[in-house]
């Protein structure tokens, strides 16, 4: 035997006798199991740097709320320090800041890393029922408005569609398939957090803009895709412990959209999303539930207590599985009466049930109820 096949068969014992690490971390040990052996290069050491880096990568992602809220308060209680008068002149700055679609070179990195190490930790996936009618109907030049439930305390699934449209080079073969149109599609989410200073902009960098109805029909009109959470924050405000929760009979707005630019409508689910935190919400007995819900209406945010691994951001490792559904066809008109809309979003309801009843038992949700309100 040579002595290439000796050095090979000894690697390959030597990793047979390596322990189990995360998805991210057994990724660290094959790159480093090919460099020079030293003192430190065990695969403790590598899963435990692995499982660091993720961990700081994730509190970037996702505990910038809290830095922003903790300097506020830090910075509040030194008033009139001149650092406490510095701090807050710089998150105003930075609130302030314009965002830009084009992120620069540094926060490309960034946010590739956060995509790549988020879907690598739950794990999140992103499957198509039928992938090339979607496809299709993109190189067409017809746009898609996918509503993407549930909410969940955060919408984590939405770094999957980051994966998709911006970050899946590894997957180049499969990306080129996409039109250039497609890949400028964006995932909208609720005004309020693109006030956040470094939120807004890393938040941005990961495909996500602030929702309104003007962006909604020019970049439909424009024939981009859109992906929204028509429940939105209403429907944080009635997610029940033990079942699945939707907030969609009121939600007329994004169905009219749809028909008005003859966009396909196509109900999307992600298994998982509702498990990622634990959560206290605000309500009776400590306040009645209206009062509740005019403060998550007046400020775009749900008034919820909520915590992950170890009682921080970072959310619990479950994971999110995204089915996206066939497409529902969709007939333009300018000016659809309530009787339209309300019969398309019959029809769009009728099609989320469906698509979850079809998936949940592949995904361990065969006993979990789904409620819709």
């Amino acid at each position: 035997m040579t002595r290439r096949g000796v050095g090979r068969l000894s690697r390959e014992s030597t990793a047979r006798r390596r322990p189990r690490a995360s998805r991210v971390a057994r990724a660290t040990v094959r790159t480093r199991s090919m460099e020079p052996d030293g003192p430190e290069a065990t695969p403790a050491s590598s899963a435990a740097r692995a499982s660091a880096k993720t961990h700081v990568v994730l509190f970037a992602w996702l505990g910038l709320i809290h830095v922003n809220v903790a300097v506020v308060v830090v910075a509040c209680a030194f008033w009139p320090r001149a650092e406490a008068v510095a701090a807050l002149v710089a998150l105003v700055t930075l609130a302030a800041w314009p965002r830009a679609r084009k992120a620069p070179s540094w926060g490309e990195k960034l946010a590739r890393t956060v995509t790549r190490t988020a879907c690598a930790y739950f794990p999140s996936t992103l499957a198509f029922e039928d992938e090339e009618e979607w496809l299709e109907a993109t190189r067409c030049g017809r746009p898609s408005l996918i509503g993407l439930e549930p909410h969940g305390v955060l919408p984590l699934s939405v770094i999957s569609f980051a994966e998709y449209f911006i970050y899946d080079e590894p997957e180049e073969a499969k990306r080129k398939r996409l039109t250039e149109t497609t890949r400028r599609s964006r995932c909208l989410a609720s005004a309020a957090i693109f006030n956040v200073p470094f939120v807004r902009h890393l938040w941005t960098w990961l495909g996500l803009d602030p929702i309104s109805r003007s962006r909604m029909l020019k970049m439909l009109r424009g024939g981009e895709s859109v992906v929204i959470i028509p429940g939105g924050v209403a429907e944080c405000m009635t997610m029940e412990k033990g079942v699945e929760t939707l907030y969609l009979r009121k939600r007329f707005g994004f169905v009219k959209i749809a028909i008005q630019t003859g966009a396909a409508l196509v109900p999307a689910y992600t298994f998982g999303q509702s498990r990622t935190y634990g959560y206290w919400r605000l309500g009776p007995p400590i306040v009645p539930k209206f009062i509740a819900d005019w403060i998550g209406k007046t400020f775009a945010f749900a008034p919820i207590v909520f915590w992950g691994k170890w009682c921080t951001p970072i959310p619990y490792a479950t994971p999110l599985n995204t089915i996206i559904g066939k497409p529902l066809e969709v007939v333009k008109n300018p000016d659809p009466s309530r009787e339209e809309v309300a019969a398309k979003l019959e029809e769009f309801i009728d099609a989320m049930r469906s698509l979850y009843e079809r998936h949940k038992s592949a995904y361990g949700y065969a006993n979990v109820d789904l409620v819709i309100y």
